[in-house]
């Protein structure tokens, strides 16, 4: 048995598993989840694809015809190159399935000194040392900007995660 890539309708790719997994075909769908600050809390955001839209199946074309793959509610097609399903090396399954399933979900609020990655606003991107909450609508982070730390307040919709703790950033 091969891993391939199934295309998944808009926003169906846990349908698409579940219906594929009643057939009896293996899948991964790597998940990643993230932070976001809001009211002056940590809050979780529900898991998200890693490649949206799309989904690792394993399965035997000669048990399981790729047509009833096609065919199963949620999947758009098979990925496919010359009219041949394309097959994803184990070893990169393998990296998937480690690096996503064992990765924890941390929804503790950060610390003074902790190093955070911030992923969307105008900060996005960049690493700042998380400073202190400053009311239940906004935190003080520290950005270094031209070589120099700067103390910059952002909102509650930020969202980031947590990349070293305490003295593990210095």
């Amino acid at each position: 048995m091969q891993w391939y890539v199934a295309q998944t309708r808009y926003a169906q790719e846990k349908r698409a598993q579940q219906q594929l997994e009643e057939q009896g075909v293996t899948c991964l769908l790597p998940e990643f989840s993230q932070v976001r600050l809001r009211n002056g809390r940590v809050r979780a955001v529900t898991p998200q694809p890693l490649f949206p839209g799309y989904l690792f199946v394993r399965f035997d074309p000669e048990v399981v015809h790729t047509t009833a793959i096609k065919g199963t509610r949620g999947i758009s097609t098979l990925i496919s190159f010359g009219g041949l399903p394309c097959v994803v090396p184990d070893d990169v399954i393998e990296l998937l399935a480690e690096g996503w399933e064992g990765a924890p979900l941390t929804t503790d609020a950060p610390c003074n000194g902790d190093r955070i990655m911030i992923e969307d606003g105008a900060f996005e991107g960049l690493e700042a040392v998380w400073c202190e909450p400053d009311g239940t609508k906004r935190a003080i982070l520290l950005l270094t900007l031209m070589n120099r730390q700067v103390r910059v307040p952002v909102e509650s919709h930020m969202r980031f995660h947590i990349i070293a703790r305490g003295q593990e950033a210095a």
